[in-house]
């Protein structure tokens, strides 16, 4: 749990993976993010399949029937925790196009700070591309290992919820298309280091039509 007197915590939705448009980003500011970047990370290739499942660059992901109609019934919010481990291990497995975006909230709360705004912009510009349009899109709250399970996991879900709830009220997004899930600490992305900041993120996966 954040302590008083250190930084707010931060929720990295989107330290776009490939793009590099972090680098050299002071601490505190917008990352300047670009809509067409994003819709060039979150675009699934249109070059047919040639390697195995869980190349992001490989094609569109091969999903089962059964898990088609899994991503298809995913509820917009509250997941089960059930339906959250059966989410992460389709994604573990198929990989389908994903980045993390990195946003300021305010101390222990689900209010996106002003500096942060834009990077939303980007994003909810880059959603309604033709491209993008008719996908689900997942946004998975994660924080670091700080505090205590349960609080993590609670603000993570407030988080995620808090960026969708924007992102829909901002633009002409069907709110059928974007699901809020929190994994609190549960996924870390540096699990050498549970509570490096990398791990605060919100991470936004194209999940396909």
């Amino acid at each position: 749990m954040h302590k008083p007197g250190r930084p707010a915590p931060r929720l990295p939705l989107l330290a776009l993976l490939a793009a590099g448009l972090l680098a050299g980003a002071p601490q505190g500011h917008a990352q300047d993010l670009d809509a067409k970047d994003i819709v060039r990370s979150l675009s699934v290739p249109k070059k047919p399949r040639t390697r195995s499942l869980g190349k992001q660059d490989a094609g569109a992901p091969a999903y089962s029937e059964q898990d088609k109609s899994l991503i298809r019934s995913i509820p917009t919010r509250g997941l089960k925790v059930s339906m959250k481990k059966q989410i992460g291990e389709i994604i573990d497995t198929y990989a389908p196009p994903r980045l993390d975006i990195e946003i300021e909230f305010d101390f222990n709360s689900d209010t996106v700070r002003a500096d942060s705004v834009p990077d939303l912009n980007a994003l909810g510009t880059a959603l309604i591309h033709p491209s993008l349009a008719q996908s689900r899109i997942i946004l998975n709250g994660h924080t670091d290992a700080k505090g205590s399970n349960d609080y993590n996991l609670e603000l993570s879900e407030r988080r995620a919820a808090s960026v969708r709830d924007y992102l829909i009220s901002h633009f002409p997004i069907d709110d059928n298309r974007l699901i809020a899930i929190g994994f609190g600490e549960e996924r870390l992305k540096n699990a050498h280091d549970p509570e490096a900041g990398e791990n605060r993120r919100v991470e936004v996966v194209n999940m396909g039509g």
